[in-house]
């Protein structure tokens, strides 16, 4: 069963741990199925032909990104903090934190055929591009740390302690770096992602979340909250890779969620989880371009891939990265789930995840 409804293009002006074992399995992408016409012109679409839409109490949903099909649904059973994938899309890593376990599903099925258990609360996660690596960040009292899991085992492979409390991680695009956004104490740190040995830590101020890299590699993008004595702001904040210093921070509103940086690099977007819109900022006049009217708990963008998208609740909406021209709004699936409460807790997307490109 699926919905798709569309919106044709306009213009908005506004550490201890245990494992369980997991059996080896391999298992191809869904094929993209035959429905109605595209919602999505795939000749000005990207390389990503799935969304791994993620809801808040962990359900699953892959998503056809050009017919706006839902291909599969999935439920993890726990409240989700961060997602994965790997990069031939043959497993997504759910990280279930609050429980301290970290899930695989196999996209194809929706089957969850491991669950990895590290007794640790657990924050957001990346993949390698050569999917030898997933690398999640985790808080204990102990304080904040990278936990590496070899995903061809779904085993622990090593963890790295950074202090403080950590929250964001990204790679650069060329898989050598790890970038880790230190939300206690206003840090990024940089850790060599094959020798897991840390390199660099940058000042930037605020209580940095989300982290995203330029595709040339040069430029990283933190979403920063601010704590006032009245209210709450939001910054994006910039910083040089190579010189490993922090360059400029652009107010973009309240709530600092998610980041998406275009393929030419000329923007980045923000989703404002406060406020119920999402930044684009120009990332050479380093200035605020304009606000977007969605409530958008969460988004992403796939490597190589102008288009954003955004989770809006019940819906995944498709933005064009080059002018922000709405493409498509895409219906989710229904997926009810016992909450904590008790109660059934309805779909509510928050994350979108994409499989890393392997060519890097």
């Amino acid at each position: 069963m699926w919905a798709q409804s569309t919106v044709g293009p306009r213009r908005l002006g506004t550490a201890f741990f245990s494992f369980a074992a997991l059996f080896a399995l391999s298992a191809a992408p869904a094929a993209l199925a035959d429905g109605p016409p595209p919602a999505v012109d795939p000749a000005a679409s990207g390389p990503s032909p799935q969304a791994y839409v993620v809801g808040r109490s962990g359900q699953v949903q892959v998503v056809d990104t050009v017919r706006g099909k839902v291909l599969a649904t999935a439920r993890t059973g726990g409240r989700t903090t961060g997602v994965a994938v790997a990069p031939d899309g043959g497993h997504v890593y759910v990280v279930n934190g609050w429980t301290g376990v970290i899930t695989a599903i196999d996209p194809a099925t929706g089957a969850v055929v491991g669950r990895l258990e590290t007794g640790t609360q657990l924050a957001q996660a990346v993949m390698h591009p050569d999917g030898q690596r997933l690398y999640v960040t985790g808080n204990s009292s102990r304080g904040g740390s990278v936990v590496v899991v070899d995903p061809r085992t779904f085993t622990l492979a090593a963890v790295v302690p950074l202090g403080g409390q950590v929250q964001g991680v990204t790679l650069s695009p060329d898989g050598r770096m790890l970038y880790v956004a230190g939300a206690q104490d206003g840090t990024v740190a940089l850790v060599d992602a094959l020798t897991l040995t840390p390199q660099a830590t940058v000042e930037i101020g605020g209580m940095p979340q989300h982290v995203a890299v330029s595709p040339d590699g040069s430029t990283l993008y933190a979403s920063v909250l601010h704590l006032g004595a009245r209210k709450a702001s939001a910054g994006l904040v910039v910083v040089d890779t190579k010189r490993r210093t922090r360059l400029a921070e652009v107010p973009v509103g309240t709530g600092a969620g998610g980041v998406a940086v275009t393929p030419d690099g000329s923007r980045v977007y923000v989703a404002l989880t406060r406020q119920r819109a999402v930044a684009v900022v120009d990332t050479t006049t380093r200035t605020l371009l304009r606000t977007l009217p969605y409530d958008a708990r969460g988004l992403s963008n796939a490597p190589g891939d102008r288009r954003i998208f955004l989770a809006t609740g019940s819906t995944t909406t498709v933005l064009d990265g080059s002018d922000d021209t709405e493409l498509a709004r895409f219906d989710l699936d229904e997926l009810d789930l016992p909450g904590i409460t008790g109660k059934p807790t309805g779909f509510e997307a928050t994350m979108v995840a994409f499989a890393p490109d392997p060519s890097h």
